[in-house]
């Protein structure tokens, strides 16, 4: 949408970016500008101004929500020092009698402080914090925008999570974890009036076709309404009515302090409740997660139990069959132990198998090894032996795995299927004999397991200690 828009001006691409991240914009602002909805609409419209003026300048490779939070801060910044010398007197009353950021203050009180401390982050800590919760991107769409993998972006969300939480504490803003990353969730977005996107999106298409200074417009056009507003008030103190004027806004003041008091209450019970209740839900979800966990290990562990009183003595048998093979140099095992034709490989008919089935799958992947095709080797991998095997090959081009990868296949002249384990519905353990192995090499065995409907290798088995 973005680059339809920069490149072609589309006002249609526009507004549906305008209505993409309308929440985030607006949400940020109201957060740093102490909940004033007003100032934060202008901030929106001023931001998605200055998004309509420079998206032609914009990179492919730039992340826009984290484009977008960063202005906003930098511009919500201005309208506060703007802000500041025209309400001194209200700013200081609002400052007396809300505290400093105390280690015990719910999370909703904490927001100015979350946004100040996003912005220490570094880049890709913080578009992995923005990605996650305030685009409300999932792990495998946040891994995707990274350019990662679905577990290195939940392993990357946590780091960020917790360089967040070490910059708070040296605020003054203790908080675990787990709360700081519910306060993210809860309150990272806050819906923009009804109304605000539209006009925001026409606003900032009209202000582009001027040209530039959208920006400094605005922003001047606040500052002299402000100034209008004081030099009337200049001339109603040189017509002698200060003390009348005076008492008024006196008056005022202690009217809107109170309704900020009975505010500030009601708002501090409701957000401990929530903090309460979403506590409570994370410890729900933690011991169902824990409940799962315990279920799997038990029925895979009566898995290996039923099989434990035989696989001993099968697995003897199998290594002195292939002793006895290897040493008089046959690629066939013995006759009584003869396996059926359909397991045995020569070098010349390995193929692409796909992964139906456990033996396919474990054809592909040789035939991957010994042919130098790096991407479907990954593929043909589970998750846990894929990042097992880039850990291994980190540094390395796909150039130099091919390469490796035949050189490691270069003397095999084929394998057999000696024997086929089922560990259970979803995991099966092959026994290989490979003709062109040292005798000195223990017996090959390799495990697959099942991941929906396709069959992916999982590295050498080696037996649980009995």
């Amino acid at each position: 949408m973005l680059a339809n828009y920069a490149d072609n001006g589309s006002e249609t691409a526009f507004r549906e970016l305008v209505s993409r991240y309308i929440d985030l914009v607006y949400s940020t602002a109201r957060r740093l500008l102490n909940g004033d909805a007003h100032l934060a609409e202008d901030v929106t419209q001023t931001v998605f101004a200055d998004l309509a003026r420079k998206a032609p300048t914009f990179s492919k490779e730039v992340l826009l929500g984290g484009w977008l939070h960063r202005h906003t801060c930098y511009m919500a910044a201005n309208v506060l020092r703007v802000e500041r010398r025209r309400q001194a007197r209200e700013q200081e009353t609002v400052r007396m009698n809300v505290p400093e950021y105390d280690p015990n203050d719910t999370p909703a009180q904490l927001a100015p402080v979350l946004d100040e401390a996003i912005n220490e982050l570094s880049a890709s800590d913080r578009a992995a914090i923005l990605l996650r919760f305030f685009e409300q991107y999932d792990l495998r769409a946040v891994g995707h925008a990274l350019g990662s993998s679905e577990d290195a972006a939940q392993k990357r969300v946590g780091r960020a999570l917790e360089k967040l939480r070490v910059i708070l504490v040296r605020r003054g803003v203790a908080l675990p974890g787990a709360t700081l990353a519910t306060a993210l969730a809860a309150q990272a977005l806050t819906a923009a009036p009804a109304g605000l996107a539209a006009s925001v999106s026409t606003a900032a298409v009209a202000g582009a076709a001027v040209g530039t200074g959208t920006t400094l417009t605005l922003i001047n056009l606040m500052t002299m309404t402000k100034l209008k507003g004081a030099v009337l008030g200049a001339l109603l103190v040189g017509t002698g009515t200060t003390l009348v004027l005076q008492h008024q806004s006196n008056a005022r003041l202690r009217d809107e302090n109170l309704s900020l008091l009975q505010k500030y209450g009601q708002f501090t019970g409701l957000q401990t409740e929530n903090a309460r209740l979403s506590n409570l839900l994370a410890n729900a979800r933690q011991a169902e997660s824990v409940s799962r966990d315990q279920l799997s290990e038990l029925l895979r562990l009566r898995g290996e139990v039923a099989l434990a009183r035989n696989q001993r003595a099968d697995l003897d048998n199998t290594r002195e069959e292939n002793r006895r093979s290897r040493s008089a140099g046959a690629v066939a095992a013995p006759q009584q132990e003869a396996a059926p034709a359909q397991d045995d490989f020569p070098k010349e008919t390995w193929t692409f198998a796909g992964y139906a089935t456990p033996e396919a799958a474990f054809q592909s992947t040789v035939w991957a090894l010994s042919n130098g095709e790096v991407k479907t080797l990954f593929a043909s991998m589970a998750p846990d032996e894929l990042s097992r095997s880039q850990e291994r090959w980190q540094g390395k081009t796909e150039e130099e795995i091919a390469a490796n990868g035949k050189a490691e296949f270069e003397k095999i002249k084929g394998f057999r299927i000696l024997k086929k384990e089922t560990l259970s519905d979803d995991e099966v353990v092959l026994t290989l004999f490979v003709e062109g192995l040292s005798p000195n090499e223990p017996t090959p065995r390799m495990k697959l397991v099942r991941i929906g409907n396709e069959w992916k290798s999982a590295g050498p088995y080696k037996d649980r200690s009995k």
